[in-house]
């Protein structure tokens, strides 16, 4: 498999960069400013808003952990990743945010609406970002992948993760959590034999 990571000097694109290259894939890492790589992995030097067709088309999968101090940036990356991406038959991968997801299978209220106020305004942009994959089914395979609300970067791997589509899950002991090493195994194994295409998705631990 031939797997383009965008926001591979974050910690989710990190861990799922070492654990794919560990499966074997052929990675590719996408980013403006490009950090320093594992020996043997690929690299495009262009910022996200200046990828094209024809530098994605020949990949597989395209993974889009993308951050910015600029909320407004989520919603403008998905439009124009879909755009680029419609009709390829490239699989689009997007990590979202935990705040997007339902607080129970009522499906009433979102996680978000629970949070301080200063911070729906990313909430608002990342649930934006999700709808505009949402509304391109027709030409694209995409999957929007939200992690629990408590995403550990220091918790080592577990090996062990639940999955669900769009209600914030809990382990047996009520906690919403990951890990980003776990997060990443999920990832990986969702690239390598999907379950989840065009559709929304979450892990946490069982």
């Amino acid at each position: 498999m031939k797997l383009a990571i965008i926001g591979a000097s974050g910690k989710t694109g990190r861990a799922v960069l070492h654990l794919a290259l560990e499966r074997g894939l052929t990675v590719t890492v996408i980013a403006h400013r490009l950090p320093r790589v594992p020996a043997g992995v690929g690299t495009i030097q262009k910022a996200v808003f200046d990828l094209t067709t024809a530098d994605l088309q020949d990949f597989d999968a395209i993974l889009c952990a993308y951050t910015s101090a600029r909320k407004a940036n989520y919603p403008r990356v998905s439009q124009h990743l879909t755009t680029i991406l419609a009709d390829t038959g490239v699989r689009l991968v997007m990590v979202g945010a935990g705040s997007t997801l339902y607080t129970n299978d009522h499906r009433t209220k979102t996680v978000a609406e629970t949070l301080p106020r200063l911070t729906r305004n990313t909430s608002r942009q990342h649930l934006a970002a999700r709808e505009i994959l949402q509304a391109s089914t027709a030409h694209l395979n995409w999957t929007y992948m939200a992690p629990p609300m408590a995403y550990l970067p220091t918790t080592p791997t577990t090996g062990r993760y639940q999955v669900g589509r769009d209600v914030l899950l809990y382990d047996r002991a009520g906690d919403a959590a990951i890990s980003y090493p776990d997060f990443a195994l999920a990832l990986v194994d969702e690239l390598q034999h999907p379950q989840n295409e065009c559709a929304l998705m979450t892990v946490a631990w069982p």
